[in-house]
């Protein structure tokens, strides 16, 4: 009987040795976090359908006022969920006057609103053309700038976690 009993103790932990070793070899997928935002812009920036848009206006009015000033009017910004930081994410035109271009800077802040000759780090997506952007969502920047380089009066749809 001691014989038996042994033999199924020692069963039973090479068992569980064997699964827990299974288990611990699989990596979990990492469920993508969906964030949604949609908004307008009524104007395009100056000079943007001759190169990229400057986001300096929307973020030096955002920053000053303290996101009193309404989004909307030269351009959209909004904050970056963190638990979307390195999932792929689509900016897409929704509507609006003529071949719209929108584009999309990710900022690590606001930066000095008095300040014109800097700006806070940042990445960008800004293909020339018209349509929105798509991309990778950067660590360490937290807000988001959608610009409209040509176009007018413009709606938008930001999208992350295969939610599009």
């Amino acid at each position: 009987m001691r014989k038996l009993i042994a033999t199924l103790i020692a069963a039973l932990m090479v068992a569980g040795m064997v699964s827990g070793s299974a288990v611990a070899g699989k990596k979990k997928k990492k469920k993508p976090v969906v964030q949604h935002v949609e908004g307008t812009i009524l104007l395009p920036q100056p000079g943007g359908a001759l190169a990229n848009c400057n986001y300096r206006p929307q973020r030096s009015a955002m920053g000053a006022s303290n996101e009193a000033f309404p989004n909307g009017v030269l351009g959209y910004t909004f904050y970056v969920d963190p638990k979307t930081v390195g999932q792929e994410f689509t900016l897409e035109v929704e509507g609006g006057t003529g071949d719209v271009d929108l584009d999309i800077v990710f900022y690590s802040g606001y930066g000095d609103p008095s300040d014109p000759t800097s700006a806070p780090a940042n990445m960008g997506y800004e293909n020339a053309g018209a349509g929105g952007e798509k991309g990778t969502i950067p660590e360490g920047f937290p807000l988001a700038f959608v610009c409209m380089a040509i176009g007018g009066d413009a709606s938008f749809m930001y999208m992350t976690g295969g939610s599009h």
